[in-house]
């Protein structure tokens, strides 16, 4: 991965160079009668001219991302070719040169399915159409060759736990783990949790987390991605204890039922990290869960401030901060701060999520300030001038691809120019 440091420092300056050209030639107004409607009938649409001029320019180490999901994916893969499928991919990763961002995070296994042969899971039902069959080529081989070839860095996102509905599981082949567990009673009880229709995989079974494991190795080796990503998928939000008693007896664990689970996800975390450093040293683990720590701590069992503040558990947590700066209950400002000021490990850094789907939209739990992403076009501009005061946040994450290029709303026609003259 080192080896091709130079040659994608050239590709990421010579594509930054094209960018800022278009950028150049386009002023920073609303494009289109709709867009200029828009404009002028918000009255807190703001022009990056209103930005301090000394962020304008982004540091050259900073991370400009996006999160591509696997519904991205899904518009552009089931029933393609593999040119038509690369052509798409080249289009989209141009999309994001030209925005300024410099790191795609590509979701590559939602569901304990892949979009990759793979020896441990299924292929995904958002490749190919049909859960087990393959689209007859190999989408991640495509989408990191692209992703570099462009300059981009690429993590490979993944579900640790989350699985298949349960009445998809007999579509499953036997020759996959999560397939031989559920028809094995005692294995199901071992390794798997049924909730909501859904399964998981049970993060007390070492067993379960041998997978996840050798899941993200199997990546790594096999692909020359860069990062390792997961997001706030942990135990299924408000599980019962009833879900899981029987594991949870059998562990003698002094603990308390809730305390036992969060160690289980550090646990998890860290034989994560381990398992993912020595596939590759300079491969790097980024862990984004929800952006309300005491969400995290008490719904999901996810102790973040304890990795935020030890080493060993990942390079980066890039929590979900999808509020306004005026959302009642959780402001963005202040859930910023909350975070940069609990990430004091070594080695461990932020970046922050932004919520670019919300952009035109009525926040509808954000209480007074529901209207705010309705009323103003430079909230994500504000919020990426905000995130750069702080030492140890290296970057934000825009969430997500389509929002923003592929069905944009007029709202988002005005914000992305601001944002985007940002991160030139």
């Amino acid at each position: 991965m080192k080896d091709r440091g130079v040659l994608r420092t050239v590709s990421l300056l010579a594509a930054s160079l094209v960018a800022a050209a278009s950028l150049m030639t386009a002023p920073v107004t609303a494009a289109g009668s709709e867009a200029e409607e828009v404009l002028g009938r918000l009255s807190g649409a703001a022009s990056v001219s209103q930005i301090p001029a000394s962020t304008n320019v982004a540091q050259q180490d900073e991370v400009n991302a996006i999160w591509i999901a696997f519904l991205d994916l899904q518009k552009i893969l089931p029933g393609k070719s593999q040119s038509a499928f690369r052509s798409s991919v080249q289009q989209m990763y141009q999309n994001c040169v030209n925005a300024g961002l410099n790191t795609v995070i590509v979701q590559v296994r939602p569901y304990g399915d892949s979009f990759y042969p793979s020896d441990l899971f299924p292929w995904s039902s958002y490749a190919s159409g049909k859960l087990g069959t393959s689209p007859g080529f190999d989408p991640l081989e495509i989408l990191v060759e692209e992703a570099h070839a462009k300059g981009l860095t690429f993590e490979a996102w993944v579900n640790p736990l989350r699985l298949m509905a349960e009445s998809e599981i007999n579509s499953v082949s036997s020759s996959y783990p999560v397939r031989q567990w559920y028809d094995n009673p005692a294995k199901k009880a071992e390794n798997l949790i049924s909730y909501g229709g859904r399964l998981y995989l049970n993060p007390a079974s070492s067993e379960a987390r041998q997978l996840v494991v050798d899941g993200v190795t199997e990546i790594i080796e096999n692909y020359d991605v860069d990062g390792i990503h997961i997001d706030d998928y942990f135990y299924p939000s408000s599980l019962p204890e009833s879900y899981d008693l029987a594991s949870y007896q059998a562990s003698g664990s002094k603990l308390s039922h809730a305390d036992w689970r969060r160690q289980n996800i550090t646990t998890l975390m860290g034989e994560m990290y381990s398992a993912i450093k020595k596939a590759d040293s300079s491969c790097i683990f980024g862990i984004s869960p929800r952006g309300i720590v005491s969400q995290d701590y008490d719904l999901v069992y996810a102790d973040v401030a304890y990795w935020a503040s030890h080493a060993g558990y990942c390079d980066y947590l890039a929590p979900q901060v999808y509020y306004g700066f005026e959302h009642a209950s959780a402001p963005y400002d202040e859930i910023v701060e909350e975070w940069s000021e609990m990430t004091t490990a070594p080695g461990v850094s932020l970046r922050i999520g932004l919520a670019a789907y919300k952009v035109g939209a009525v926040d509808t739990y954000a209480g007074s300030g529901k209207n705010e992403w309705t009323e103003n076009t430079d909230i994500i501009a504000r919020q990426i001038n905000l995130s750069r005061q702080y030492d140890n946040i290296e970057g934000t994450i825009l969430f997500r691809y389509d929002q923003i290029f592929t069905s944009p709303n007029s709202a988002m026609t005005v914000e992305k120019k601001n944002f985007m003259a940002l991160l030139q």
